[in-house]
Parts: C-alpha cells; structure tokens; sequence
C-alpha cells in the first residue's frame, strides 16, 4: 500500500496541484493586465518547498508517461509561460493545438505567449482566430482589446471591441477596469 512508487505519485500529484493552483492564479491576474512574468518571490501559505527546476523535472518525468495527454501538455506549456520562458511555450502550445485545434483558451494564451514575446502580429492572429471560432469568447475579446490598448495603441479598434464585451455582458467584472485602462491610455488632447 505505501511503496515507494506510491510515495512518489503521492508527492509528485501534491507538487503538480501546488503548482497548478499558482498557475492558475498567476493566469487570473493576467488577464486584468498583461505584463511580462517576473518571479514575484511570494508563494502561498503551505507552498511545497520547490523550485522551478525541480517543478519542470516532475513535469518532464509526466511527460515522459503521457507524452500525447493535452492537459498535462497545455500545464506544461503553462507553467513554463508562467516563469518567462515565453519559446517554449508556444511550442507546447502549438503541440496541444495539434490535437484539440478548437480550444479557444488555448489561442488565448499561445496569443499572450507570443504578445510577451513582443510578437504582436501573431498574437493578434491567434485572438483574431479565436474569436472566428467563437465570437462571444471573453478571454479572447479581454486580451485583445488589452493588446489594441497597451500593445498598438490603436483605440479606436479598443473601443470597438470594448463594446462588443459590453454588449456581450454588460455585467462583465473587469468592465470598469477595462474603461478606465481605455481613458488612462488615450493620449490627451491640449
């Protein structure tokens, strides 16, 4: 019952939930804004004591178990986006499309991963093709209208697309912030 195999899925199922909780909530402050990930140096209460090396060995090791399984793959592809190793994860992300070409939450965040990597044009056409999938997809009308804001500064199509979230659901959370991030860009008229 308690071999060490066991052991070893028992550990390494709390380091990849541990993991994936941060993920998560790195992800959920990012859509609000986008910014390049940093190491912020803070971890949650009960955080295991590991670091990122180990984090990608355990993901590697999974990997090497269920090299086709598109969860594990777009985690991976998370996690890696998550500590600024922007490539790689496009490459993940890439392989997780190849099997599940509609997962619009997938464009959104190979489209955040190529805008991180100042890849704007490419993050624009991975929105862009999101939203051709499926025109009411919030993650993909929030990102966009962040990179018309804060990556072309073409407020105009901001606007645009601000309605469409409006219009979408009007009782959107981040609705305020998204206006006020409009009127705190727009460049002042003297």
């Amino acid at each position: 019952m308690f071999s060490s195999r066991n052991i070893h899925f028992g550990i390494l199922g709390i380091i990849l939930g541990a993991a994936s909780g941060y993920i998560f909530a790195f992800y959920q402050v990012q859509t609000s804004v986008v910014v390049p990930a940093a190491a912020s140096g803070t971890k949650p209460p009960n955080h295991p004591a590991v670091n990122n090396d180990e984090i990608l060995a355990l993901f590697k090791t999974a990997l090497a178990r269920n090299p086709n399984q598109p969860e594990l793959m777009t985690r991976y592809g998370n996690f890696l986006a998550g500590i600024g190793r922007y490539s790689e994860a496009v490459e993940w992300f890439q392989k997780v499309l190849v099997i599940q070409p509609k997962d619009l939450d997938l464009r959104t965040d190979l489209g955040t991963a190529y805008w991180n990597m100042g890849q704007i044009e490419k993050a624009m056409a991975e929105y862009q093709g999101s939203l051709a999938i499926d025109p009411k997809h919030m993650p993909s009308l929030h990102s966009l209208f962040l990179l018309q804001v804060q990556g072309r500064h073409d407020f105009q199509a901001a606007v645009a697309t601000l309605k469409k979230i409006e219009g979408i659901d009007p009782k959107y959370q981040p609705l305020a912030e998204l206006k006020k991030l409009l009127e705190d860009s727009k460049p002042r008229v003297r």
